[in-house]
């Protein structure tokens, strides 16, 4: 998961992806990667390193630019 930061009482979700591995770590499968739409608001209240993190990453466009809710991507 990348959140807004690390308080999962305030920050939210912005991307999720899974990869399912065996006991040694070997990758048996992988999910989706998806960008999870989050209002303006919420983006511009992160701090300042993630606002450079995901910034620098694209995250945060491809979070404007997503159309996925979180309710879609749990369902995914």
């Amino acid at each position: 998961l990348e959140m807004t930061g690390l308080d999962p009482d305030r920050d939210v979700i912005i991307e999720m992806a899974t990869i399912v591995t065996d006991s040694d770590l070997n990758t048996l499968a992988e999910g989706p990667v998806i960008a999870i739409h989050q209002p303006e608001e919420i983006l511009a209240g992160m701090d300042e390193w993630n606002t450079r993190q995901h910034g620098q990453s694209g995250l945060t466009q491809r979070v404007r630019e997503s159309t996925v809710s979180m309710a879609e991507a749990e369902a995914q």
